[in-house]
Formats: structure tokens, C-alpha cells, sequence
């Protein structure tokens, strides 16, 4: 057996752990199987994996770069925890998505997009018009002030939330409206799909990292990824905040799929998604939410959860339903896109 997996090499090691044995004294596994295997193999390999890499990076010179990797080695554990999860998520991908037969993005319901540069056009002009609203009403009514050097900061902050708000749009754009959206499209209507699709996107945000870790210069063990996983759910701690920085998520989960389905394709989603991002970074880098106490004015506007990247109240609710508006005028009337998911309506 260990010599027939070293003569296949990794590729052929990760898709077998996903084939189906025709004939072989394995019964076949689900897709839905296949789905929760794929999830534990994320979560084991990724937690082995970080504070391995925890460990290759303190090997390289500092000054490598630019003085990046010097950076990277200041960053705590569960920096590389996280994203030991996310590449452990895309390596492992390729094999989930051989052994469930998708050999195309159209199996998925996303088709080649005639208009791309439009679609994610009109994607980031919505995203940008929302938070320039939402942000102005803020500053307008005094709820947040605005820092004295705010260009400074500015300035300073730009490469970092651009950078976050492009790899975040895309890999999330991707896994919830392009895989997961699919996939549920195979056996439900569109707008069942839309909304189960939603509320794991939503629920997930609420999955968060401890901020401890231990120090930039503490060496990890190897079961300190396991370790992490304990503190992951506290992100989800309930209350009136809570509530209402989900309802934004699910909403924004809503209108991310329309968007997919309307277009057969995730640019204009993606387009939405970075300019939403990163105008709300950008906003959180120069100004200060200044409310007494903090839930003073709910329900309209209350302070940002999720490490400040989501906005509470009914005001970043309307902001975002206008949003998206804007983004379906400015797409305009079009066909639509035709589709090779199996029951997806």
C-alpha cells in the first residue's frame, strides 16, 4: 500500500482519500461525506501545519523581500494558524472537487462572463456608493469622528486594506457563492440555495481566532494549532450586537448570491464585496466611533463587530439594500444565464 502511495505522489494521495472505489471494499461516500471529510482533513493538516511553518519562516533572513519576512516573523501564532487554514482549504480543494466529478465552473452554475470588467464596475461603484453614504451620515451626525491626521494614517493603512480587501473578496466570493452556492444549486431551486447559502456565510464570521497565542517569539508545539481550535467559537458570544451584525452578514449574503445568479458569474459579487471592505476599513483607519454608551443609538447605528470589519443598525442595513440596488440598475436587464446544474432552477 505505502509503496503504491509514494509511486502516485501527493496529487494522487489527496484525490484518493476522496474517490469512490468502484468495485473495492469501500462503500461509496456521499458528496455530503465527501464534504465533511473535506473539512476535518482542512482543520487537521492546517493545525500541523502552522507551527511548522511558524518554524520555516524563522529560517529565512529577516531583510528577504523588503523586510517583509521580518515582518511575517513579528506575527503571532494564530496568524499562521489562520492562514495555514486557508491555503491547507485551496490545496485540498482541487482532489474534493475531482472526486465529487466537477470538471468545470459551469457545473457550479457560473458561466463565461461576455462582460467582466463591467460587472465588477458596477460591483465596486455599488460598494463604494453604500459606505460613502453610511460613512458620511456617521461623520454628519457626529457619531464618528474623524482623526486630525486622518491623510497620514490614510496613507499609511491603504497598501494593508487593499491588499486584505482583494484576497478576502475573491477567496470568500469564490468558496460561498462560486462552490458552495453550486453545490447546493445541484439539488435546490436558486432561492432556497441563496438563502442556506447565507446563513453559513453569516455564521461563519462568528467563528473567530483567540487574540492570544502566545508571543511573536514563544515557539509553538506541535498540538498548539489544536489548542486554538478551543477558543474559535468564542466569536459568537449572542446579544443585541450579535443580532444585528448577523442580520447584516445574511443580508449581505443576500445580495451577493442574487448577484452571482442574475450574472452566471461572481465578478460583480466580488466587485461589491472588496469595495464594501475596503471602504469599511478605510473608514475604521481615520475615524473613531464616538457614542455613549455604545448601543446608545440602536437600533440605527450601533459600534462594528467581527474585528470592526462588520457595521451594526438598521443605517449600514439601508446602506447596503441601496447597494445592491444600484449594482442590479447599473447591470441592467439581461438574459439569463443558462445553467448546467443539475436541479438548480
Amino acid at each position: 500500500m505505502w509503496s503504491r502511495i509514494l509511486r502516485s505522489g501527493p496529487a494522487a494521495l489527496g484525490s484518493s482519500w476522496f474517490a469512490e472505489r468502484a468495485g473495492g471494499s469501500l462503500r461509496p461516500v456521499s458528496a455530503l461525506g465527501k464534504i465533511f471529510l473535506y473539512l476535518v482533513l482542512v482543520v487537521l493538516i492546517g493545525s500541523l501545519a502552522a507551527p511548522e511553518a511558524w518554524v520555516l519562516v524563522r529560517h529565512l533572513p529577516g531583510e528577504w523581500f523588503g523586510g517583509l519576512i521580518a515582518k511575517v516573523q513579528g506575527m503571532p501564532f494564530h496568524r499562521y494558524f489562520s492562514r495555514s487554514l486557508q491555503v491547507t482549504a485551496l490545496i485540498l480543494l482541487w482532489p474534493l472537487l475531482r472526486s465529487l466529478r466537477i470538471r468545470s465552473l459551469r457545473e457550479f452554475g457560473l458561466m463565461p462572463n461576455p462582460r467582466p470588467f463591467h460587472d465588477a464596475g458596477a460591483g465596486m461603484v455599488a460598494g463604494f456608493f453604500g459606505m460613502i453614504l453610511l460613512g458620511g451620515v456617521q461623520l454628519v451626525a457626529g457619531t464618528s469622528l474623524l482623526d486630525p491626521a486622518w491623510v497620514t494614517d490614510l496613507r499609511f493603512a491603504f497598501p494593508r486594506i487593499l491588499a486584505s480587501a482583494v484576497m478576502v473578496a475573491v477567496i470568500e466570493e469564490f468558496l460561498f457563492r462560486g462552490v458552495l452556492l453550486g453545490f447546493l444549486r445541484q439539488s435546490l431551486s436558486s432561492g432556497p440555495a441563496i438563502v442556506l447559502s447565507s446563513l453559513v456565510f453569516a455564521l461563519l464570521h462568528f467563528v473567530a481566532l483567540p487574540a492570544g497565542g502566545g508571543s511573536p517569539e514563544e515557539a509553538p508545539r506541535w498540538w498548539s494549532g489544536f489548542d486554538l481550535l478551543r477558543g474559535m467559537a468564542s466569536g459568537f458570544s449572542g446579544g443585541v450586537l450579535t443580532g444585528y451584525a448577523f442580520l447584516i452578514l445574511f443580508a449581505a449574503g443576500l445580495l451577493l448570491g442574487w448577484l452571482t445568479v442574475r450574472t452566471g458569474a461572481l465578478q460583480a459579487s466580488i466587485g461589491l464585496h472588496g469595495a464594501w471592505i475596503l471602504g469599511q476599513q478605510a473608514f475604521n483607519s481615520v475615524a473613531l466611533y464616538y457614542v455613549t454608551p455604545p448601543c446608545g443609538l440602536l437600533p440605527f447605528l450601533g459600534p462594528s463587530q467581527c474585528n470592526g470589519m462588520v457595521p451594526t443598525g438598521l443605517l449600514p442595513l439601508a446602506a447596503l439594500l441601496l447597494a445592491g440596488g444600484l449594482a442590479g440598475l447599473i447591470l441592467g436587464k439581461r438574459e439569463r444565464p443558462e445553467r448546467s446544474v443539475a436541479r438548480g432552477r
